[in-house]
């Protein structure tokens, strides 16, 4: 793929011509194969000037052209479609419980992954972990390198907070207070990688690969050892001043409680229900597909965690108006089914007078959406239609 470094030819026009460029890309990526003369209507620039961005994007690997379609009057039409091929990234996903590694094409399809599971979010261990694997996907023949967009890394908004309720022993607690995490990722994989919040990231996940792109302004919710959200709004992820905007496991769920929504709705309460059967800490994160054994204990933590979900929908929408409430988490299918339909059951019983309720939605990325947020930063900062873009400097 060609460098996509673009020399300034006046910082007015380049951004223009980037911005415009990431439109095109994405509407192909919402809409599907497109001829040129419909992505002119539909982005409302001149046919000459999307004839131009089309064939640069073209040479630069990023579109392919289908098979002109025949059977209309006058010269076939030519659809365009993002090329899988195009561009790779990388996601890393630092929980506290496992970390996941993912290595994504263009169009966000996973094309390696590895992961690490444990008790304890141990620093240095995972740094091994992450050097190791990252050395690993660039020798895959799935990995091209000339073709790696960048490096994402995603985790809680603060991995140190919140270990006692792990039961961490404090010496780890110490040890992340201490690290300089992105200067010790980049001295393990020697790439300076981008960061993000996890549930941010799979909410950007989602945007870009999953539902979310077709809700303007939604909550996403994602569950993992605690939940975590992420909001967009017109259609553009929202990070917030201090990276945390949608962490809505920081909501109190009653004026007489100091409980929050993370007390509730984490799987951080499924997880202690099965060590006190006897189970080991880690049982949910070792075999993902082995949930059913455990049905009793997990329909019980669906009945806890879901009115405190749809409570904080009701609150999410009043403020921003929302059309859609997306639910995922690191649990099978049939356990966010079952989710989804305890929080509309659980939202029938509140009083939604004034507010146009938002259509609950169940998202699509599962167990790899933190990590696939992680590889979809890089993706986002190069491609996305961000109107900020108009803004940066040129490269």
């Amino acid at each position: 793929m060609q460098s996509r470094t673009i020399q300034s030819r006046g910082s007015n026009q380049v951004a223009v011509r980037q911005y415009n460029e990431r439109l095109v890309l994405q509407t192909i990526r919402l809409n599907g194969p497109l001829p040129k003369a419909e992505l002119a209507r539909l982005i409302g620039l001149t046919p000459q000037t999307v004839t131009h961005i089309v064939r640069d994007l073209e040479a630069d690997g990023l579109l392919v052209r289908g098979e002109p379609e025949r059977g209309r009057v006058g010269q076939p039409s030519v659809p365009f479609d993002l090329n899988p091929d195009g561009a790779q990234s990388i996601g890393i996903h630092i929980g506290r419980r496992s970390t996941e590694i993912v290595l994504i094409n263009q169009v966000g399809n996973i094309l390696a992954k590895l992961s690490t599971v444990y008790a304890y979010p141990e620093p240095e261990s995972i740094l091994d972990f992450i050097s190791s694997s990252y050395r690993s996907l660039i020798k895959r023949k799935s990995c091209h390198p000339d073709r790696i967009m960048g490096v994402g890394v995603c985790e809680p908004g603060n991995i140190a907070g919140w270990q006692q309720l792990l039961g961490a022993p404090s010496e780890i607690l110490e040890s992340w207070q201490s690290i300089d995490l992105g200067a010790a990722i980049e001295q393990a994989i020697g790439v300076a990688p981008l960061f993000c919040n996890d549930a941010s990231a799979a909410c950007g996940a989602e945007l870009l690969f999953g539902q979310g792109r077709h809700y303007a302004n939604h909550l996403y919710t994602y569950i993992g050892s605690f939940i975590g959200g992420g909001l967009v709004l017109d259609g553009n992820l929202v990070i917030g001043r201090g990276g945390n905007a949608g962490a809505i496991g920081s909501l109190p769920l009653g004026p007489k409680s100091k409980d929050q929504l993370i007390d509730h709705s984490s799987l951080l309460q499924l997880e202690e229900a099965l060590v006190s059967s006897g189970l080991d800490r880690t049982t949910l994160w070792k075999d993902p597909n082995g949930w059913e054994e455990y049905r009793g204990l997990v329909k019980n933590w669906i009945d806890d965690a879901a009115p405190g979900i749809a409570m904080a929908a009701l609150s999410a929408t009043a403020l921003v108006e929302l059309d859609a409430l997306i639910i995922d988490g690191a649990f099978p299918d049939w356990v966010k089914t079952e989710l989804a339909t305890a929080i509309e059951e659980a939202s029938d019983t509140l009083n939604w007078e004034g507010i146009e309720r938002p259509i609950l939605i169940e998202g699509t990325c599962g167990f790899h959406a933190r990590a696939l947020g992680g590889a979809a930063l890089p993706l986002l900062s190069q491609f996305a239609a961000d109107h900020q873009s108009l803004m940066k400097a040129p490269a």
